[in-house]
């Protein structure tokens, strides 16, 4: 596949990285001279310098053979018009970023329906999204839902965790005959595996855990992480993210502080969320965040568009006392400081945006997890008739071994765990954990030959 993708920033980078991995043809257009040598200089990929609405620089990028396009500048009017320059190309599939809310809207579906947007995305949205599946499981760092009532949380074992020391095998004995959760993915000294039986689990692991809804409070007790609803929340920044937090929240009757440094936008801030309490303030003034008792709120979420505030914040309310904390980051160069400060967690629109592109790129993946500090995923996948896997038992795939088949969800009923001897049907949908690189290899068992 011909990819061409319009904007080398967060969220650009990472779709050129993952698509590049999985063997497609990726062309990079970026305007700004630093940013595209640092994409030549890191990614295998071609690079193409100007403007990604010009004509010409669009067909310096091949577009007459691409077979997606995805515009994911800063700029909607550039994204718009290049989309409308790729339809007259002839390019079957477009992804367009929206950021302005009334294009995103009723207002904007004519718009988009006539420059011929496949899909939009809604970076801001998908962040807030992940934050608020966040608050609901407060202590893991990562929660992402699947197929049926299945959730992937990811954590770091605690030292004096139930799991620590024993091996997953020794888990599963545990809990036989019927697991309500899988290890899919261990992080251990920046590497990550897919585990096995014989996998060891250690405290400071970091583990990615497939389990069902009902059982997530266990899982987080087995891996020494105190969780629970976070009823008393204080966002920090009224921007689009923080304040799709905070409508939510409202509505779930969360008792929500707001602070919000422009006075014209807390001003609004105020008529919009009557029920919550906003404040007109700068998030790194301590002060501030005293007063308003930042280290007696179950929850703090810093999701202003600058990282160092945000981290900044965080790292403040940590040290008043507040027991869940997390940080938007559009610049992963801050990540070391996130752990050096004791923050939960972090969320980044460019892993909320890719997964959304990823997912309609490869056309029968219903779910694409990605993550920021690892070459795994996690994806959900609809199995058809007639492909290897209709009518097969999990332990006849012979499935590449840095590929795990962790769930099986079936018309709609909830998920449940896989074993060797599960068989599995055209329509299931099943969870499986890889490397970008190996899942090609594996999506061809779930798919009928053409």
């Amino acid at each position: 596949m011909h990819v061409v993708i319009l904007g080398a920033g967060e969220v650009g980078f990472f779709l050129a990285e993952r698509l590049n991995a999985e063997k497609h043809d990726v062309v990079v257009v970026e305007i700004d001279p630093g940013r595209a040598s640092a994409v030549s200089a890191q990614l295998d990929v071609q690079v193409v310098l100007g403007n990604a609405s010009s004509p010409s620089v669009l067909e310096d990028a091949g577009i007459d053979r691409a077979d997606l396009l995805a515009a994911v500048t800063q700029h909607d009017e550039v994204n718009l018009v290049a989309c409308m320059l790729a339809r007259e190309h002839g390019v079957e599939n477009t992804v367009v970023r929206l950021q302005d809310d009334e294009l995103r809207g009723d207002a904007g579906l004519h718009l988009q329906q006539v420059v011929g947007a496949d899909l939009v995305i809604d970076p801001d949205a998908d962040t807030a999204d992940e934050i608020l599946e966040l608050l609901h499981v407060t202590g893991a760092d990562e929660v992402y839902r699947m197929a049926g009532d299945l959730l992937v949380i990811g954590a770091v074992i605690a030292d004096d965790a139930p799991v620590a020391g024993q091996s997953l095998a020794e888990i599963a004995k545990s809990y036989e005959p019927n697991w309500p959760f899988l290890f899919g993915a261990v992080t251990r000294d920046g590497e990550t595996s897919i585990p096995r039986g014989d996998q060891q689990l250690l405290a400071g692991d970091h583990v990615r855990v497939l389990a069902t809804r009902s059982a997530r409070r266990q899982i987080l007790e087995l891996l020494g992480v105190p969780g629970g609803e976070a009823h008393r929340v204080m966002v920090l920044g009224g921007g689009a993210i923080g304040t799709r937090v905070c409508e939510q929240l409202l509505k779930e009757g969360v008792d929500v502080v707001l602070v919000e440094k422009d006075a014209e936008r807390a001003a609004f801030l105020a008529e919009r969320l009557q029920h919550a309490v906003v404040i007109h303030g700068d998030i790194t003034n301590p002060d501030i965040l005293s007063e308003e008792s930042v280290g007696s709120k179950d929850a703090v979420i810093a999701t202003t568009g600058e990282d160092q505030s945000n981290v900044l914040a965080c790292a403040f309310a940590v040290a008043e006392g507040a027991p869940f904390t997390i940080a938007v980051l559009h610049n992963l160069a801050f990540l070391p400081l996130i752990r050096r400060f004791s923050i939960n967690a972090t969320v980044s629109p460019r892993t909320a945006s890719a997964n959304a592109v990823l997912r309609y790129v490869r056309g029968g993946t219903a779910a694409v997890t990605t993550f920021l500090e690892s070459d795994s995923e996690v994806d959900e996948l609809e199995i058809e008739a007639g492909s290897k896997a209709d009518g097969a038992r999990v332990a006849d795939l012979h499935l590449p071994k840095q590929v795990l088949l962790g769930a099986v969800s079936r018309n709609g009923k909830p998920g449940q765990i896989v074993r060797g001897d599960t068989v599995l049907e055209a329509g299931d949908h099943v969870v499986v954990f890889a490397r970008a690189e190996d899942l090609a290899e594996a999506l061809p068992s779930f798919t009928a030959e053409a």
